[in-house]
């Protein structure tokens, strides 16, 4: 499939409804319509509802059904636009952008449909990591008066990135409670293949069991902070990057909803070879997940 990679080639590709209605057939149907209730091929669209009607059993389904775009009465071309800030603007684009540049009557629908997109972005199960892995540690958020100790008050997030010769590997960001040992060797154990990397750390006793899991630890001493800087290289400039994203963009984001902010980023960032396919890659990811309606992703705590 053709998929826009400009802000041009987006407006001559989906220059109206229709045009993105039928995209969305193609990259949910590229074998052409499946019932699913009885498994029939072929059907007829049904233009004023825009159904698919099977020819077979005359069930009526939507293209949209059992996705994130499910039951949804925002324009099908304002959900495709999000897609492609979300894949291809480096740095995203917040709600608040997103109402201005669309016209969105609320910042509340805005909101909604792009946490409903992020929240596609780890529908499928994570590559592990393997061979040389930096994990490191660290704190995100304004410090608050009164309150003293290392990360009180600030959210903190554990990080497992593979060091290759002159740039980064695949990367992971989760939020964790608490830099303990359980939390961060339990981080690090899931993030990669135990058997075939070595990880690289810090001198933070928190990461001393890892060997006790069977794996390669090599811990950097001489100390936190900017000594820290040469012996987690990778870590460091990711941390760095991030946080000046998220100050950039969004100005902050709240703690609940951190981890998707996160998985936005680790997305990209695995794919920022392959910038030009994002836009088809995070819409296959919206057609596979699940529903997510505003309740749930305003009850939920993700992290």
């Amino acid at each position: 499939m053709r998929f826009p990679s400009t802000l041009f080639e987006f407006q001559t590709q989906f220059p109206d409804e229709a045009s993105c209605w039928a995209y969305l057939c193609q990259a949910r149907w590229p074998q052409g319509f499946r019932c699913s209730r009885c498994g029939g091929r072929g059907s007829h669209f049904l233009v004023a509802r825009r159904l698919e009607q099977c020819r077979s059993c005359r069930y009526q389904g939507s293209v949209t059904a059992g996705t994130v775009f499910h039951g949804t009465r925002v324009p099908l071309r304002v959900w495709f636009l999000g897609i492609f800030f979300l894949a291809r603007h480096k740095t995203g684009i917040s709600a608040r952008q997103f109402q201005r540049d669309t016209g969105l009557g609320s910042y509340q629908t805005a909101w909604t449909l792009l946490h409903k997109l992020r929240s596609g972005l780890t529908a499928h199960p994570a590559q592990c990591l393997n061979e040389d892995v930096e994990a490191d540690e660290t704190y995100i958020g304004g410090h608050r008066p009164g309150q003293l100790g290392r990360g009180v008050g600030k959210t903190g997030i554990a990080i497992a990135v593979e060091r290759r010769a002159k740039t980064a590997g695949k990367l992971r960001l989760v939020v964790i409670p608490r830099a303990t040992t359980a939390v961060l060797t339990s981080f690090v154990h899931a993030s990669i293949q135990p058997q075939e990397s070595t990880v690289f750390t810090d001198a933070w006793g928190a990461y001393v069991a890892l060997r006790d899991l069977g794996i390669d630890h090599r811990p950097r001493k001489g100390g936190h902070g900017r000594q820290s800087v040469h012996r987690l290289p990778w870590a460091h400039t990711v941390f760095g990057n991030l946080k000046t994203w998220l100050r950039g963009t969004f100005h902050g984001v709240s703690p609940k909803h951190l981890q998707r902010y996160l998985d936005e980023f680790v997305f990209r960032f695995d794919r920022r070879w392959r910038e030009t396919e994002l836009f088809i890659r995070v819409l296959h990811r919206a057609l596979d997940t699940a529903p997510c309606p505003y309740h749930q992703l305003t009850a939920e705590r993700i992290g």
